[in-house]
């Protein structure tokens, strides 16, 4: 177990990024900036907090990515047993902390950045199992697609962007839930292509 997390950096990696992720959450709130929608041609409310899943969503990729490789090829089940419950407990750390921001402050988008973490997180994991390290892109991608391509004006946002709902849409919560656990599975049972390691 303690190989294992100091491995995965888990205190240190991951601690900085869910502090980070907190940060940006309760100081960004409702910010906004004005961007082009690619489909409407308008200018395109976008919340700065839309991005604050990133650096743990980055985070965990980095940890995962991070390998005693003799140790793991003797225990490949315990690991991602391991791993697995190491994706949830930050997945469940960040809801929590967006509850409690929503709490603390009323920020109606504290818990949607929750969800948006958990979603984004499957979407990592789900892409990960068959390109290893690159899928790091897939959420970031995802983000600016939802900002350039997901908004249909008069404050529509297309059905698939999930990132800009707000907290109480159900579709946008069975989403992430989905994203997450599909994610987990091929984890746990798909042998990725690329294992990155410590150098």
């Amino acid at each position: 177990m303690r190989w294992w997390l100091r491995a995965r950096r888990a205190l240190s990696v991951l601690l900085v990024a869910l502090g980070v992720f907190t940060a940006a959450v309760m100081v960004l709130g409702d910010a906004t900036v004005e961007l082009p929608s690619l489909l409407s041609g308008s200018a395109n409310p976008v919340l700065f907090v839309l991005m604050a899943p990133i650096p743990v969503v980055a985070a965990l990729e980095l940890s995962l990515g991070s390998r005693l490789v003799e140790a793991e090829e003797t225990a490949t089940r315990r690991v991602r047993a391991l791993d697995s419950g190491l994706v949830i407990g930050v997945c469940a750390t960040a809801l929590a902390v967006g509850g409690a921001i929503h709490l603390l402050t009323g920020n109606e988008h504290a818990v949607a950045s929750g969800r948006n973490v958990v979603f984004l997180t499957g979407l990592l994991l789900c892409v990960r199992v068959f390109v290893g390290q690159p899928a790091i892109a897939a959420p970031v991608l995802w983000v600016f697609a939802v900002i350039f391509v997901g908004y249909s004006g008069g404050g529509h946002w297309a059905f698939w962007t999930v990132l800009p709902k707000p907290s109480g849409d159900a579709p946008a919560a069975l989403a992430a839930m989905l994203a997450l656990t599909i994610g987990l599975l091929l984890h746990g049972t798909v042998r990725r292509t690329v294992a990155p390691s410590i150098t």
